[in-house]
């Protein structure tokens, strides 16, 4: 059987776009879903379309944008299709197969489409975009009505946060609402209503802060972060309580120290932490909460500042307390432990503060002399050394007893020279007879041990200054040493 040639046939030619109703013939070319297709089966025929390979071969590849999905339209493969922010390639003729169903459908372009606030009542696609909570989550499988942040549907896409205001137990709070309570910013992390920040179960600290609530007051219910004061010290509750007076440390924090002045001490007055009381003007902080215990008890005061109370002239009679100041003669001691008739300078309860000296004039037997005190004895100045009552003998005080320490010398003229005198350095005395007279200067402390100054007891304890031809009628201390011999 011979084989017939239509010369007309050699070429292709082009149909327009497929129609399931027409005949088409070998070489016909026609579009189908943007792609353009060559007839080749040998057997001219209608009904079949362009995608069934045994009567079509693809020619040219391209794409036909066919705008928003709709059900009711058949799409070919090509077809590009807008479904929530995707476009779909169609890879196989279908209607009412919506994307992505793999089997007539492929990703071409990734995209989202925002939607607003989640509804309840919208059918969402793959890539829609719902804000919940301030939240934009994105999803994943076509649904309606379940709730983000359902992980089967949703996926988080932006992480955000929807303020709620302080918080509230009537309210249903959500993941990812902020609700403040006390001055602290709390993040809910699972839904819920009336549970209370800081329930862990609940929230999560979001930002931290803090609430005022002036004096602490004990019916008051804190709560975390609350600040109180009370004696001058702000707290910051850590745990809720009510009735947990500060510095209980189970339920605050000091958050700034401060004081509470609140003048002399007084044993009536029931002290807190941190008062400042003043005693004999030393000011103390009290370091306990208590009554009655009077500074400074280390257990309940410490030192704050130091400072001093006069209390004038010593007197046996009154109970001084430490730091208080007293004079006794010229001398000024501070006072070390809290005491009663212990007199200056007992080292045990008294310190030296200032010195002075104190001028009692002329010394006197039988007078009670404290140190410091100085006098005057024959022409010269003598310091008390330690305090004592005089005796009769000036000389036994000062050399037997050492009681006082001479601070200036001086030359006193005591006449003729005698036995069993209390002789002092620089004494001038005078022995023989005028106008013959002897001038001596003492130059020991010393009581005379002999008829004559010139024994051989009590001459060691002379010197000579004039030897003869001198009469007592003129001044003689001060030119008895200049001429020698006075008229």
């Amino acid at each position: 059987m011979s084989t017939v040639i239509d010369l007309g046939k050699l070429r292709f030619l082009f149909r327009g776009d497929y129609a399931n109703s027409t005949s088409y013939e070998l070489n016909d070319v026609v579009t189908y879903g943007g792609n353009s297709y060559t007839y080749i089966n040998q057997i001219a025929g209608a009904g079949t379309n362009p995608d069934n390979t045994s009567h079509w071969s693809l020619m040219s590849r391209g794409l036909t944008l066919r705008g928003e999905w709709d059900s009711a339209t058949q799409y070919v493969p090509g077809d590009i299709v807008n479904v929530s922010g995707v476009l779909y390639k169609c890879t196989a003729t279908t209607t009412n197969h919506e994307p992505p169903n793999a089997s007539y459908w492929e990703d071409f372009v990734e995209g989202f489409k925002y939607t607003g606030n989640w509804s309840s009542a919208t059918a969402y696609k793959r890539n829609d975009i719902a804000i919940q909570n301030g939240v934009n989550y994105i999803c994943i499988l076509a649904h309606t009505n379940q709730d983000p942040p359902n992980g089967t549907y949703w996926n988080v896409f932006a992480e955000g946060f929807n303020d709620t205001g302080n918080w509230n137990s009537a309210t249903a709070y959500q993941v990812n609402d902020l609700a403040t309570l006390n001055g602290i910013i709390y993040k809910c992390k699972a839904d819920h209503t009336n549970q209370e920040p800081p329930n862990a179960t609940y929230w999560d600290l979001f930002s931290s802060g803090f609430n005022w609530t002036g004096a602490y007051d004990a019916a008051t219910p804190y709560k975390i972060n609350d600040i109180v004061t009370l004696n001058g010290i702000q707290y910051r509750c850590k745990q809720a309580s009510t009735g947990n007076e500060p510095p209980n440390s189970t339920y605050f924090d000091i958050f700034v120290e401060g004081f509470k002045p609140t003048g002399a001490w007084d044993t009536a007055v029931n002290y807190k932490i941190n008062d400042l009381v003043f005693v004999n003007g030393i000011q103390y902080k009290a370091k306990t909460n208590h009554q009655g215990v009077e500074p400074p008890d280390s257990t309940n005061w410490e030192l704050f500042t130091e400072s001093f109370a006069w209390k004038g002239d010593w007197d046996v009679g009154i109970a001084y307390k430490k730091n208080d100041l007293v004079k006794l003669n010229a001398d000024v001691y501070l006072c070390k432990v809290a005491h009663t008739g212990s007199e200056p300078p007992n080292a045990t309860n008294w310190t030296l503060f200032s010195a002075a000296l104190y001028d009692r004039a002329n010394w006197a037997n039988g007078t009670d002399y404290k140190k410091n005190d100085t006098v005057q004895h024959l022409g010269q100045t003598y310091r008390c050394f330690t305090s004592h009552t005089s005796t009769s003998s000036f000389l036994t005080d000062f050399t037997g007893s050492n009681y006082w320490v001479r601070i200036s010398s001086g030359q006193f003229y005591r006449g003729g020279y005698s036995d069993a005198t209390a002789y002092f350095k620089n004494d001038l005395v005078t022995s023989g007879t005028a106008p013959n007279l002897n001038l001596y200067m003492n130059i020991n402390d010393h009581t005379s041990n002999g008829a004559a100054i010139t024994d051989a007891t009590e001459v060691a304890n002379w010197a000579v200054l004039i030897s003869g031809q001198w009469t007592t009628t003129s001044t003689i201390v001060q030119q008895s040493f200049f001429y020698g011999v006075m008229n």
